[in-house]
């Protein structure tokens, strides 16, 4: 049994290593939803080792560490050297202390283990083994996924990969073509990709198809399993751009981000932010636009000539699909990159432009109709206060939408666009209220001429 090696962390002075990766939600964000950082049924590394409501899945684990070590080409002897070699590398990722009495390496071996037994057990075409017991039950199986995508319970990724490789060397370095099936460690490997697709917890299938030449074919099986596994998030494209995950948390958050980097904006002083919420926009003029990329917003100048109105800006936002699942995604998403991308915080940034343009149930009720949110919450008020919550404790140092908030603001106030706005939105709304006023527009002169008619007769 590998001897315990986190004594010294316990004890040890903080300081700040470039290696963090794996970090403890801070206070002051955990207070808000303690529950979306919470493992529900899996623990996964120290920091919830050990808590009795996640008890009856060890069991689970212990028998797939079982299953991988049958199926691995090394014994429990190599498999512990293994991560003996590692240790140093493996606590260095970790930002934060445990306790003491916790056997470290022995409990990163099993969790490992069973991460990388679940993923090649997620890929093989039998699924009705009584082995399979997590992937058999769809509320067990998306349970599992989300605790596995919490931050305070991650592995680090790079050991995955290191152990995948020394384990199960046969596949690793070998690309597992769509649809091709290929033997690994004694059992058929098949590319599931394309059968039930899983739902997105933000999004839905076909958001993001307009920009599926984001990424570059897997060079490695273990990213390729790791995609499989997260289909619902990574929507059956590859990580490219050479982006190598931290851990499951950061691979999450790289299917959010906008493909294109954006520019970022020092915030010396206070945050550029956007003054008017979404409802008053619209009557000014500004139309949104559902738009069908990862998180990010975008402005386009229009240009018209349409009698009542000269012109009008549309804002183009990511579509949200605002529902409970989605919460807690978001949150861990948004805790990492408050410590770990405060330069590049995208999601933190576009949840706050939308807490900027939603104050109210009618800036939802815009918003929905124009498309940009689809809201499976139940009601508005729901929405509003789950953007707020999101926001609550989340710092801004750098921003990539000061400038489209200045254009707004500035759009807002130009004084003579107001009138023609407004008729435009209470008499052109739509074809049918146009049609409308112009016949009552027709029929008001008539009137008026048949009364001056009437008046030269008499």
């Amino acid at each position: 049994m590998v001897e315990p090696q986190s004594e010294q962390r316990e004890n040890a002075p903080v300081l700040f290593l470039q290696e963090w990766c794996i970090y403890r939600v801070p206070s002051q964000l955990r207070n808000v939803d303690e529950a979306a950082y919470t493992p529900q049924t899996l623990s996964i590394g120290p920091f919830h080792h050990g808590n009795p409501k996640l008890r009856d899945m060890e069991a689970h684990k212990n028998k797939y560490y079982e299953l991988f070590c049958r199926r691995s080409s090394k014994s429990e002897d190599e498999l512990r050297s293994f991560m003996m070699d590692h240790r140093e590398t493996i606590l260095n990722c970790y930002a934060g202390t445990f306790k003491c009495e916790i056997d470290f390496l022995n409990l990163i071996l099993v969790d490992a283990c069973f991460i990388i037994e679940l993923f090649l057990t997620n890929s093989e075409q039998e699924q009705h083994n009584a082995n399979y017991y997590i992937l058999r039950s769809p509320w067990l199986r998306k349970t599992v996924e989300r605790d596995l995508i919490l931050l305070e319970n991650q592995l680090p990724y790079f050991l995955l990969q290191k152990l995948y490789d020394f384990a199960i060397p046969t596949f690793s370095n070998g690309h597992l073509g769509n649809g091709d099936q290929a033997q690994v460690g004694g059992h058929v490997h098949k590319d599931s990709t394309n059968s039930q697709q899983c739902c997105f917890p933000c999004f839905r299938p076909g958001d993001f198809q307009e920009n599926s030449i984001r990424s570059e074919p897997i060079q490695h099986g273990f990213l390729e399993l790791t995609c499989k596994f997260f289909k619902a998030y990574t929507k059956g494209k590859s990580v490219g751009n050479g982006f190598e995950p931290k851990h499951f948390t950061d691979l999450v958050r790289h299917f959010l981000c906008p493909c294109k980097e954006l520019l970022w904006v020092k915030n010396y002083d206070q945050p550029v932010k956007i003054k008017y919420h979404a409802k008053k926009l619209k009557v000014a003029g500004v139309k949104f636009m559902p738009l069908r990329e990862p998180f990010v917003i975008k402005e386009d100048p229009v240009l018209t000539f349409n009698p009542v109105c000269l012109a009008h800006k549309e804002l183009k936002l990511t579509r949200l699909w605002a529902e409970y699942e989605a919460e807690c995604i978001f949150r861990n998403t948004m805790a990492l990159e408050q410590l770990m991308y405060p330069e590049k915080p995208y999601i933190c940034c576009y949840f706050s432009l939308m807490n900027q343009l939603i104050n109210t149930e009618e800036d939802v009720d815009v918003l929905i109709e124009d498309g940009v949110i689809f809201n499976l919450l139940g009601s508005n008020k729901a929405v509003v206060n789950m953007i707020s919550s999101l926001c609550e404790q989340i710092k801004e140092d750098y921003s990539c939408y000061s400038e489209i908030c200045q254009d707004l603001n500035s759009h807002y106030k130009t004084v003579l666009y107001h009138p023609l706005v407004i008729v435009r939105q209470v008499y052109f709304k739509d074809l049918w209220r146009g049609s409308t006023a112009i016949l009552g527009f027709v029929v008001l002169i008539f009137t008026i001429l048949q009364s001056l008619q009437a008046l030269e007769l008499l």
